[in-house]
């Protein structure tokens, strides 16, 4: 997972993938595929720079939560609701009936990230295994939540 969100946050900072002038437009060229109709694609590409920096930042925080094993869980979460969003506003060009077969990656994401949650992801070979094993009493607490073991 570490992987794919490097690979996005590539999409975004690279000068030639034009993501920062362009995102009004893309923005509002999903409108016509989000259930409901162009209203939430209207709304994000009229505030683009609130919308395009929360998906940067939070593009960066799920590419370095991963690779280093940071925060793993609430990572999953951050992802898992991402995914359900991108879903969501490509989901009539996603979910083509009848004839579709491209369903796109982010089903496949959300049952990632699910099966991340419910694997005890960060428990082992990650930062948050060392918070929880040798932090301070307030650490553990938090560690406890993002590495503990099960109950």
């Amino acid at each position: 997972m570490g992987l794919i969100w490097t690979l996005n946050l590539l999409f975004i900072i690279l000068p030639s993938a034009d993501y920062w002038s362009s995102f009004s437009s893309v923005a509002t060229g999903f409108g016509s595929t989000t259930p409901g109709g162009p209203g939430f694609a209207d709304y994000v590409a009229n505030h683009p720079a609130v919308f395009s920096w929360t998906i940067a930042l939070a593009t960066a925080y799920l590419a370095v939560a991963f690779l280093f094993g940071f925060t793993t869980r609430l990572a999953c979460v951050v992802g898992l609701a991402a995914s359900a969003i991108f879903l969501w506003t490509q989901y009539t060009s996603t979910f083509a009936f009848p004839g579709g077969t491209d369903v796109g990656a982010h089903p496949l994401y959300i049952a990632m990230y699910v099966a991340l949650l419910l694997g005890g992801a960060g428990r082992y070979w990650s930062i948050d295994r060392w918070v929880w094993r040798v932090g301070s009493l307030w650490l553990k607490r938090v560690g406890r939540w993002v590495a503990g073991p099960p109950a």
